[in-house]
Order: structure tokens, then C-alpha cells, then sequence
């Protein structure tokens, strides 16, 4: 893999966009990236790794900080970085969440967080991805190298590299298990642990299963169990109930036997008994119905001429209604006789009247009737008429009223329509200016409120100019401090190394055995945690001076674009101006009102001229039709009254006559009818009495009365055929019972039903007594039996388990790293070091040269002592003294050499292992300024054998003899403003 370009826009201290081109550097190979602490060296690498992981290691995932400090609200960030894997080119745009304007109204949004990963195809750029999610997953095809590996391998920080170094071996167990994914063996390592938790809770709940159960055992035998040979205990206290229960089996077999004899003696007493008592009750019942024999047959006699009676009712009844019928209709013949009397004198009304001469009447006074009707209905058109010719008269004076009226109303309209039409045409020149003042009048309002904004703006401005140069005090010092410590640090070297002197033992520097005259510390020693306090403390100083530069910037743009909107006016200014500009919106504006009111009162007019005429012409025509309406009334009454007073005689009027003539006729009817009635109702009763007495003589009744006397009302009849049909049922059924076999030869004497039933109750006793020693023995020994057989199989199960839990535990325990594992080294430890072992060969191979052949790393494998894990451990070999000794005794230049050779040798493994990848591109992080002029000039040779095969190796230092052999160098420079910017110089 091989980076070749990076863009880098609105990232970390980059406010404009800047270009790295790292193939500039493919043919020097290596180059410096240099620049002052703070300036934005380590971000390079920073932009790296999100392009490629979005994660940046120095921010713990804090994304957050990405987005430049300096960038304006509108300012893009993204970071783009085209790398090269095998032939094929491949591109990778990216940009973090971030806070930007919103594209439509006012406040701020949030900018999702976008990625794009593109390949060269042909001189153009073909789209793979465009999804984070997405171009994750390509990514981690096409590197091959999780985020920690490319850490490790590609991007090596000083103290990153230093720290495996010196860590214990749980701390490199963690970097070397996130390298090389051996978690699966840990993971293993509990797996097989728990299995071994799992057996061993359930050897301890079948433990306590089991001795729960003999507990409940010995309970229910009241019996102490042995120490010993419990399930051999168990088998005899099993068979010994055994014994116990067939005792008790028999015993309530006989109870059984007793108990069944005594029931069927007292069911026999029982049945006796009864039947006794049967036929003593029948015997009684023969004797109560005997006594009522009498009665019974009056109500039978009773009740047959009931019957008889009710055969001949219908005959006493219809005689009875005709004769009320007749006598009603002699009454009617003398009610309508008396009805005709009243309305006429002529001899109809005699009692010798014939119906025939009656009919006559009624016919002739038909005919008269039928003479009047038409007659009848004139006179009472009459009252219409006059209404109707009295409306109309009322109409045509209306209408000849409102036709006057509206005349006069017409010829004032054009006069008015004129005067209006001149008055709307005076307000719609002046309603014409009302936009021209309400925009003059904003106009002085926009101004009035900047001017008032542009008096608080001015001090803001002054606020945050004092702010600006208190924050640029504040950086200063802080940058002076850094460098101050930085002089301080480098002063102290000579100290540093006279401390790591023992006599005896070479100088690091000279190779002398004597130290004569060691440097000596004037000063308390400045430590990397001193300088990363200082350059962090830098760091927020210039964050803060930034800020205070951009608020101040901002203020003095708003201060400007509020005098632009006051034309360099005061308010009191403004205020004198706005007060004619509100007159005039006030006069347009009511001009505009009068325009719309006089609008339509002309259009009323208008069409109030042309309404005028049409109704002008409706009313004449009203006025003209109502008049020939009321003279058509007055004629057609005249006529009516005239044939009226010819037709109604002496009456009133005609429908006097014509009431007189109705009363007649219709009295007439009546009285022929009645006539006819009455001789009709003779017949009937003369034919009912017929029948009557033939009813009687055939029922045997001597008369109507008789018949009369002896019926009986059905309910009445129902209770005496009830009465009797029960007497004949109860006789019958009492005969049949005594007729029983089961009553017959029946002995006198009762039997002793309180002695036998004694003596089942005694029975029944006993019996139940033996049955509950039965099934009390019975329980108890199917418990038992049932609690030996699960004991029984608890034991073997338990033992079967217990073999199973006793060989994972010596399992889990020797991959723990515990006893019987005698090198007390941990299952995936034991991988890792296999790994570990690796590593160190490849690093020996640099270290050798680097120290001239003085140490090597070794892998130290030995058990550790107090709880310390094994496995892990590195030592370095001394090969001036024979000896191996612990990492940390290295001095500083020594450390940072085995360090780097140990890192160098780390990334060969890590890109062995992913696939055999080849790594074009490395990045070295600080370090170098602990060497002296000869070491550093053996690691620059080491540094400078990485470019074989066309590697390109990035370094940042601030040693100045670096400076001076690396010609090709990245620059990394700030601006006044205090953003970083990059430029590159080739060899």
C-alpha cells in the first residue's frame, strides 16, 4: 500500500484547503515534516487515519475536534486522500458531523457526516461507494488492515512504539491481541471455564438434592440413618414395611367381609319395613274414599244435567235476543215517526202510513234537491268575489302609488351618478401613491432599528478588541514557556546520561569504563510530561486567539453593514424623518379606503338607474291588470245575486232551502226503514220461540226456567268432572296397590331397624380403621421405594458428572495459566508469544546494526512471580556484559532505538500475517532528539535501508541534524491569523 496524495480542507489547525503530494518524495525516498510544536505536523497523519477508519487516534474517537477552530460558519470540512494498492489507484473523500447554516432561514443544523470512495478507471474516477457504512466495508477489504494494525504498522508514534516496549505483559497482551486476533482463544479459555462453573453447581444442587431426601426419609421412618452403606440401610427399611403393609392388606379384607354382612341384614330390615308401611297407608286410603261414595254421585248427577242444560242454552239465548231485538225496533219506528212530525205536517206521519207512500216522498224531494245544487254553489262563490274584487282594488292602488314614486326616484339618479363619478375619480389620483409611502417609511424604519443595533454593536467591539490582545498576551507566554522548556530539556541531556553512569560499566557515549568528572544537574530536570503540559496549555491559547480573533472580525463586519443600512445617520436624525413619511402613508392610505367606498356606491347607482326602468314598466303593467280584474269581480256578483233571489223561495237564502229540503228527505228514510224493521224482528221471534221448545222437550225440561236452573258455568262444570275423575282415579290406583305381591303374607311384627343399623355403623368403623393403616403403610412405602430409586440415580449421576467436572477443571485451569500448568501462562498468551517470538527475530535483525552489535531483544518466557502472568515478557541482552536485563534499564537513545527496531519489526509481522500487503509508505512520530550525533547517524542509516523497493518514510522531528541530512522536507508554517498551511521542497 502506498499513500500518495492528501487534501486536507477545514481539518484540525487547516483552514483553507492544502495539498500533499507524497510522490514528490519517491525518489529521495525519505523526507522531514517539519515545523514549530502546535503547527499541525501530527494532524497530517491524523488525516490519514480518518480518511481511512474515520477515527483519529490522538482524539479517542471524539470527532468533534476534527473541524478546524478557524473555519467560518459556511467553510467546507473533508479530507481526501488517494493511496495505491498492487496497479490499481484508489481515492477516499470523507468529512465529519458538524454544525453549519441552515440553507433556509436562520440557526444552525447539523452536516451529516459523508463519504466517497472512488478508483481510477482510464484516467477518470469510477464511484465504488458513496454510504460511510459502505465504503467501511470496501475499505476494510482493500487494505487488509484493521485501524489498530495501520497504527501500528504504518503510522509509528514514539510513544506508541516506546510504550510496547516497556509494558508489562498484560498491556502488550492487549495491543498484540487487537493485531493479531487472538481473542478467540481467550474467548475459548472462558468458554471451557463456565462449562466448568455449570458441572460444578450442579454437582452441588444434586448433593444437596440427595441429602435432602434421606433427611425426609429418616423423617418418615423416624430412624437415624447410618454414616455408611445409606442405600444397603435403605433396602431393609423397605422390606421391613413391606411386611408391615401385607398385615394390614389382609386385616382389611376380612373388615370388608364384616362390613358387607352387616349392610345386607339392615337393607333387609330396611325393605320390611317399607313394605309394611305401604300397605298400611293403602288400607287407610280404601276407608277415606269409601266415606265420600255419596257425595261423589251427587256431583255426578249434578254434573249430567249441567250438560243438559248446556245443550239447550243456545235456543234459551236466541229466544231471548230476538224479543229485545223486536222491541228495539219498535222503539226506532216511533223515534223516526216523531223525527219526520218535526220537519213535516203532511199525513206520512199517521201511525197507518204506508212505506210505499213514504218511498214517494223521499223521491220527489231527491228531485228538488238536485234543482238547487248548482244554485247553491253560486251563492257561495259570492263571498270570494267580493274579497277578490276588493284585492284587486287595493293592488291597482298600490302599484299606481309605487309607479309615481319611482318615477320621481329616476329622475334624480343622473344628478347623483355625476357627482360621485367626480369625486371617485379626485380620490383615485391621490389612493395612487400609497405603495411610494409605505416603502419610504420602511425604509426609515430598517434605518431607525440599525442605527439603535449599531450603538450595541460598537461596544461589542470594543469588549472583544481588549479580549483579542489579552489572548495574544496569553499566546505569547505560553510559546515562550515552551520554548524555554524545550532549551531547558535539551540542556539536561548531559545530566541525564552522567546519571545512567556505573562504574565499571562503559559510557553510552565514549565507551570509557572511568567517569572521572560526570556532568552535573544545576536545575530540576524538565520531563515529556512538563513539555506535553506546555504545548497542550499552547495549544488552547492559540484556540482562544483564534476565537477572539474571529468575534472580533465579526463584530467590525456587522458594525460596517449596519452603517451601510443607516446612511450614516443618528437616530434623532431618523426620527425627524419619520413623522412626515407616516402623514403621507396615512393620507394615501385613506384616500385608498374612499376609493373602495365610493366604487361601489357608483356601481349602486348605476344599477339602481337600470333597475328603475325595468320596474317602471312592470308597475304600469300591474297597475293596468288588477283594474280589469276587479271590474270582471263586480259583474260576475251582479249576476249571482239576480239567479239566487229567483230560486229560494221563502227561505233566506239557498242554503236554507236546500238544509229544509235535506232534514225532509232524509227523515223520510228513516222512518220507512224502521217501518220495515219492526215487521222483519216479528218474524224472528215467532221462529226463535218455535225452537226453543223443541230444545226443551228433547233435553227433559219443562220449561225455560228449569233449563235455566240446572246450567252450570264451564269452570264450574270442569271442578265437579275433576272432582269425580279424581275419586275414580284414587279408588282404582289404591286397589291396585293393595293387589302387589309384595304386600301379600306380610308379617305383623316390625323389624329392630335401630339394632341393625348399630351394628353396620360398627362395621363400617372397623372397616374404615383398617383401610386407613392400609393406605397409611401403603404411601409410606411407595414413598420409600420411590425415595431410594431417585437416590439410587442421583448417586450414579452425580458420579458420572463429577469424573466430567474433575477433568475441565484441569482443563480450565491449565489454560488459565494455573496449577497443573507449571509455566503459568495463559492459552492465548501461549499464541501471542509464538507471535511475540516472530517479532523479536525480525527486530534483532535492525537492532544488531543499530547498536553495533551490542544488544538484542529476547523473548522472556519465565514464570513470574506474586500473580503475575507469564509469557509476554521481554528482556534486552547486553553483549558487553553476557547478560540479559529488564527493557527499562535502557537509557534514553537506547530505548528509543530498541523501540523503533521492536516497532520495525512488529509491522513486518503484522503485514506478513495480513496477506503478505506491501507497505510503501511509513510515518515515524518524534524520538529522534534523545540520540547522539553517531546514534542517530546508525538510525538514519537503518531509516534510510527502508526505502529499498521503493518505500517512502515520513519523519517528524525537531532535531536539527535530521534538517540537515534530509533535504526533501514537508513544511508546516503559521499564519498571522493563526491557521497552519503546507508547502513541500523536493531534494
Amino acid at each position: 500500500m502506498k499513500i500518495n496524495r492528501l487534501e486536507i480542507t477545514g481539518f484540525g489547525p487547516y483552514r483553507g484547503t492544502q495539498v500533499v503530494d507524497f510522490d514528490t518524495y519517491a525518489d529521495d525516498g525519505i523526507f522531514l515534516i517539519t515545523g514549530k510544536t502546535g503547527a499541525g505536523k501530527s494532524s497530517i497523519l491524523d488525516a490519514i487515519a480518518f480518511a481511512l477508519y474515520d477515527s483519529v487516534p490522538r482524539y479517542d474517537g471524539t470527532k468533534g475536534r476534527l473541524r478546524s477552530d478557524h473555519c467560518a460558519p459556511d467553510d467546507p470540512t473533508s479530507v481526501s486522500l488517494e493511496f495505491t494498492i498492487g496497479r490499481e489507484r484508489y481515492r477516499v473523500t470523507r468529512s465529519p458531523e458538524y454544525d453549519r447554516p441552515k440553507a433556509r432561514g436562520t440557526g444552525m443544523t447539523t452536516q451529516k457526516p459523508t463519504a466517497q470512495l472512488d478508483a481510477l478507471d482510464g484516467g477518470s474516477w469510477r464511484g465504488i461507494a458513496a454510504r460511510p457504512v459502505d465504503v467501511a466495508h470496501e475499505l476494510a477489504d482493500l487494505v487488509g488492515l484493521t485501524k489498530d494494525q495501520f497504527l501500528q504498522v504504518i503510522l509509528l508514534a514514539q510513544n506508541r512504539f516506546q510504550k510496547f516496549l516497556l509494558a508489562g505483559s498484560g498491556e502488550r497482551e492487549t495491543v498484540l491481541r487487537s493485531l493479531f486476533g487472538t481473542s478467540r482463544f481467550a474467548d475459548y479459555e472462558e468458554a471451557v471455564t463456565q462449562r466448568r462453573r455449570d458441572l460444578e453447581a450442579r454437582l452441588a444442587t444434586a448433593r444437596a438434592h440427595t441429602e435432602q431426601l434421606l433427611a425426609d426419609a429418616a423423617h418418615a421412618l423416624d430412624a437415624e440413618p447410618p454414616e455408611q452403606d445409606v442405600t444397603a440401610w435403605l433396602e431393609q427399611q423397605v422390606l421391613a414395611l413391606g411386611g408391615r403393609l401385607a398385615q394390614t392388606i389382609t386385616a382389611a379384607s376380612a373388615a370388608d367381609a364384616r362390613q358387607r354382612a352387616a349392610e345386607a341384614a339392615h337393607t333387609e330390615a330396611l325393605e320390611l319395613t317399607r313394605r309394611q308401611t305401604r300397605r298400611a297407608a293403602a288400607e287407610e286410603n280404601a276407608r277415606d274414599l269409601a266415606a265420600i261414595d255419596d257425595e261423589i254421585e251427587s256431583k255426578r248427577a249434578e254434573l249430567q244435567l249441567a250438560e243438559q242444560a248446556e245443550r239447550a242454552w243456545p235456543y234459551v239465548t236466541g229466544a231471548r235476543a230476538a224479543r229485545e231485538e223486536h222491541a228495539a225496533a219498535v222503539t226506532a219506528v216511533d223515534r223516526a215517526r216523531e223525527a219526520y212530525a218535526a220537519v213535516r205536517t203532511d199525513d206520512l206521519a199517521a201511525p197507518d202510513a204506508d212505506t210505499s207512500d213514504l218511498d214517494d216522498a223521499v223521491t220527489a224531494l231527491a228531485g228538488r234537491l238536485a234543482l238547487l245544487d248548482d244554485v247553491l254553489e253560486q251563492e257561495n262563490a259570492l263571498p270570494g268575489l267580493a274579497s277578490a274584487e276588493a284585492d284587486a282594488a287595493h293592488r291597482r292602488t298600490v302599484a299606481a302609488e309605487a309607479l309615481d314614486a319611482l318615477t320621481q326616484r329616476l329622475a334624480q339618479l343622473p344628478e347623483e351618478i355625476a357627482a360621485v363619478a367626480a369625486e371617485l375619480t379626485t380620490a383615485t389620483v391621490q389612493a395612487a401613491g400609497v405603495d411610494a409611502a409605505r416603502g419610504e417609511l420602511e425604509r426609515f424604519q430598517a434605518a431607525r432599528a440599525a442605527a439603535e443595533q449599531a450603538l450595541a454593536v460598537t461596544d461589542e467591539l470594543a469588549a472583544a478588541r481588549a479580549t483579542e490582545a489579552e489572548r495574544v498576551r496569553e499566546n505569547t507566554n505560553a510559546s515562550l514557556a515552551l520554548q524555554q522548556l524545550l532549551d531547558d530539556r535539551l540542556a539536561g541531556h548531559a545530566a541525564e546520561l552522567a546519571a545512567e553512569l556505573v562504574d565499571g560499566e562503559p559510557c553510552a557515549v565514549c565507551g570509557a569504563t572511568q567517569h572521572p568528572s560526570p556532568a552535573r544537574r544545576e536545575q530540576e530536570p524538565v520531563t515529556e510530561a512538563d513539555i506535553e503540559a506546555a504545548r497542550e496549555t499552547l495549544a488552547r491559547c492559540e484556540t482562544a486567539k483564534a476565537d477572539a480573533a474571529r468575534e472580533v472580525s465579526r463584530l467590525e463586519t456587522r458594525a460596517a453593514e449596519l452603517r451601510a443600512a443607516t446612511g450614516d445617520r443618528d437616530a434623532a436624525q431618523l426620527d425627524a424623518e419619520l413623522e412626515p413619511a407616516r402623514d403621507a402613508l396615512d393620507r394615501a392610505t385613506a384616500a385608498a379606503e374612499r376609493v373602495t367606498e365610493l366604487e361601489a356606491r357608483h356601481a349602486a347607482l348605476v344599477d339602481e338607474r337600470e333597475r328603475g326602468d325595468a320596474d317602471r314598466d312592470r308597475l304600469r303593467s300591474e297597475r293596468d291588470a288588477h283594474a280589469g280584474a276587479e271590474s270582471n269581480a263586480r259583474t260576475e256578483i251582479t249576476r249571482i245575486t239576480s239567479n239566487v233571489e229567483a230560486q229560494r223561495g221563502e227561505h233566506l237564502t239557498i242554503t236554507h232551502a236546500v238544509a229544509a229540503l235535506t232534514a225532509a228527505r232524509d227523515a223520510a228514510q228513516r222512518l220507512a226503514e224502521a217501518l220495515r224493521t219492526r215487521a222483519l224482528r216479528g218474524d224472528a221471534v215467532a221462529e226463535a220461540e218455535r225452537r226453543l221448545a223443541d230444545a226443551l222437550a228433547e233435553h227433559g225440561f219443562a220449561n225455560a226456567d228449569a233449563a235455566v236452573t240446572a246450567r252450570r258455568a264451564a269452570a264450574d262444570r270442569e271442578t265437579l268432572r275433576s272432582s269425580i275423575r279424581r275419586h275414580d282415579d284414587a279408588r282404582a290406583t289404591n286397589a291396585a296397590i293393595l293387589a302387589e305381591p309384595e304386600l301379600a303374607d306380610l308379617p305383623a311384627e316390625a323389624p329392630d331397624i335401630a339394632a341393625t343399623a348399630a351394628a353396620l355403623e360398627t362395621a363400617r368403623e372397623a372397616r374404615d380403621a383398617a383401610h386407613r393403616d392400609r393406605d397409611t403403610l401403603h404411601e409410606r412405602h411407595t414413598a420409600l421405594v420411590r425415595t431410594v430409586t431417585t437416590i439410587s440415580e442421583k448417586l450414579a449421576a452425580s458420579a458420572h458428572v463429577n469424573r466430567e467436572f474433575e477433568t475441565l477443571q484441569q482443563l480450565a485451569n491449565t489454560l488459565a495459566g494455573k496449577d497443573p500448568n507449571t509455566r503459568r501462562m495463559r492459552l492465548e498468551s501461549y499464541v501471542l508469544a509464538a507471535e511475540l517470538e516472530q517479532i523479536v527475530d525480525a527486530a534483532n535483525a535492525r537492532l544488531r546494526t543499530m547498536s553495533g552489535g551490542r544488544y538484542t531483544l529476547e523473548h522472556d518466557d519465565a514464570v513470574q512471580y506474586r500473580n503475575v502472568r507469564s509469557g509476554l515478557g521481554l528482556a534486552i541482552f547486553d553483549q558487553h556484559t553476557g547478560q540479559a536485563r529488564a527493557t527499562h534499564s535502557l537509557s534514553g537513545g537506547e530505548t528509543f532505538l530498541a523501540s523503533l527496531a521492536l516497532a520495525l519489526g512488529l509491522a513486518e509481522v503484522v503485514t506478513a500475517r495480513s496477506g503478505g500487503i506491501t507497505l510503501d509508505t511509513l510515518f515515524i512520530d518524534e524520538g529522534f532528539g534523545s540520540l547522539d550525533a553517531d546514534t542517530l547517524e546508525i538510525a538514519m542509516a537503518t531509516l534510510d535501508s527502508l526505502r529499498a523497493g521503493g518505500r517512502t518514510v515520513g519523519l517528524i522531528s525537531h532535531v536539527e541534524g535530521m534538517k540537515e541530512q534530509i533535504p526533501a522536507k514537508l513544511r508546516i508554517s503559521v499564519t498571522d491569523g493563526g491557521w497552519s498551511e503546507i508547502s513541500q521542497d523536493a531534494a
